[in-house]
């Protein structure tokens, strides 16, 4: 089998665009579709159905695409393997993560990881849970960090921190008073919410529908630094994890209500590639994430 026409058709039926083939492959689209005639001809099989822009898998295609992605897997891990060889002394970690848990987590522990690892560099990118875990899927990244469950046959996944959503408002507001939430104190308030999609927005959406609040909702923020900067100039409150605002609580320049909902928490996941290879540096760091988690928030040193 010519491996580069294999090549061809795999990013092809993964991308189902002979334009995004093209630009991964670096070659024009007519090559593509010239290489994807050449592999069906020789094989007198048809693998894809491509009318005008639309690409579709055939039963024969879909067997030859669950093949060839474990084939093109095996080559991200090989030179993967061989990257670390050559980089041993210094080496590089490539972490995708949530906006939540990068902003609030991830700078603490690499801060106890580079006490003993100074000569490894280590890359943070922000992104959303899908394209995480996609990413991880695809080998694209050495670990990324999730606030959703998932099962994929491809993906590990192990849980590193639960947290609970509280209510937060600006000590000036009636709120303040209260030790917990009661339902009542919500109906006709002015709520800050989270971007819909996300992980705090379901929760909230899912707490107003089972306790048929009726609320104001004046601000979809996707930044949780600028939901507690509207709470702390009085626009409304909002839900947010916990320890997202135990420096403003301390300060004083917000109040946190806990809500008495066992439901009302979410839940951070660490994902990698099942057959991810190991280098010792990474190794280390997924040891010391699970260290970390085990006794959050106690100090590590």
């Amino acid at each position: 089998m010519n491996l580069y026409h294999l090549k061809t058709f795999y990013y092809t039926a993964k991308y189902k665009s002979l334009t995004k083939a093209a630009d991964v492959l670096c070659i024009t689209q007519p090559a593509v579709t010239k290489q994807i005639k050449q592999l069906q001809s020789h094989y007198d099989l048809k693998f894809l159905d491509i009318i005008g822009k639309k690409v579709v898998l055939t039963d024969a295609g879909e067997h030859l695409y669950s093949i060839a992605d474990k084939i093109f897997d095996m080559e991200s891990q090989a030179e993967e393997s061989i990257r670390d060889f050559q980089q041993y002394s210094k080496g590089k970690i490539n972490i995708l993560s949530c906006e939540s848990f990068g902003a609030y987590y991830i700078p603490y522990i690499i801060k106890y990881y580079k006490r003993t690892n100074q000569d490894i560099n280590i890359s943070v990118m922000i992104g959303h849970n899908d394209s995480i875990i996609e990413n991880t899927a695809d080998l694209n990244n050495d670990i990324g960090f999730i606030s959703k469950p998932i099962q994929n046959p491809k993906i590990s996944v192990h849980e590193v921190l639960e947290d609970n959503i509280v209510l937060i408002s600006n000590p000036a507001f009636p709120l303040t008073r209260r030790d917990r939430l009661e339902i009542s104190d919500l109906q006709g308030c002015n709520l800050i919410l989270h971007e819909k999609g996300s992980v705090t927005r379901k929760i909230t959406d899912s707490f107003i529908r089972k306790y048929k609040i009726d609320v104001n909702v004046n601000y979809e923020i996707s930044n949780s630094e600028a939901i507690k900067r509207l709470v702390q100039h009085e626009m409304g409150v909002a839900f947010i994890s916990n320890n997202m605002v135990t420096e403003e609580v301390a300060s004083g320049r917000l109040v946190a209500v806990p809500v008495e909902d066992k439901n009302f928490k979410r839940k951070y996941y660490m994902i990698y590639h099942s057959d991810k290879y190991f280098s010792k540096p990474l190794k280390d760091f997924l040891d010391l994430v699970n260290q970390w988690s085990n006794i959050y928030p106690t100090p590590m040193f």
